[in-house]
């Protein structure tokens, strides 16, 4: 009876729940020389203006929205759309080990070009790759980065519903990184054009494991999905 009641709150928490985007939670900034970006949160949709030269090479320049996380996360979003600045305009799910231009990071990300795929550079100032692209999807596209341990899982969705590992030939879709806690991980937005900005749309970013997003319930406190899942 018990387990039968307990189930049935669980459900009706569900029901009333509304999914947040926890945009007091976040923070953002300017990675890198570049021209100054802005980020704009209303309800779950993110709205990001980026310059940088690219988020490639030795070392990024970029627009960064993070969260600073310990332990083991997935954090999926639907990007929108992005603004051609430049053929490799990037927009995308990363995870940083500092906030520093060239600290190691995984980079799932999307270009008006040359489609999806996971890019990392493995070291602090190490060259970023690997280097085949293939022209596969285009925004609007489900993007998923999973962490575990030091492995890092990319996958990819057109429903946010059934996902494919983000594999491109001669580029694999998990990456082997050493990282330490805590680390940085949000959405990354980089124009690849000195002094111009790039506007990128993300939607509906969801976290889970140490990355639980807030949710809201009608006449109780704020809990987390982590929470209700563990119930």
């Amino acid at each position: 009876m018990r387990l039968v009641i307990s189930s049935l709150v669980i459900i009706g928490m569900l029901i009333m729940a509304r999914t947040a985007f926890p945009g007091e939670n976040w923070k953002s900034k300017d990675i890198g020389n570049t021209k100054a970006g802005s980020t704009d949160i209303k309800g779950d949709v993110i709205t990001i203006n980026a310059n940088g030269t690219d988020i490639w090479g030795a070392d990024d320049e970029c627009r960064y929205v993070y969260q600073e996380v310990s332990g083991n996360f997935e954090i999926s979003a639907m990007f929108v759309s992005l603004e051609r600045a430049n053929e490799w305009s990037k927009s995308g799910l990363m995870v940083r080990q500092s906030l520093d231009a060239n600290s190691q990071n995984a980079f799932l990300n999307v270009t008006p070009d040359y489609g999806v795929k996971l890019i990392h550079r493995d070291a602090p100032g190490a060259d970023t790759g690997p280097s085949p692209w293939e022209k596969n999807f285009e925004c609007p596209i489900w993007l998923k980065l999973v962490k575990k341990e030091n492995e890092f899982s990319s996958f990819w969705s057109k429903d946010g519903k059934n996902w494919d590992p983000a594999e491109v030939p001669g580029t694999p879709s998990i990456a082997e990184i050493s990282m330490t806690d805590p680390v940085f991980v949000g959405i990354a937005v980089t124009s690849h054009a000195f002094g111009i900005l790039t506007k990128a749309v993300v939607e509906k970013v969801q976290g889970g494991g140490s990355l639980s997003l807030p949710v809201e319930t009608v006449g109780s406190s704020i809990v987390t999905w982590g929470e209700i899942k563990a119930r």
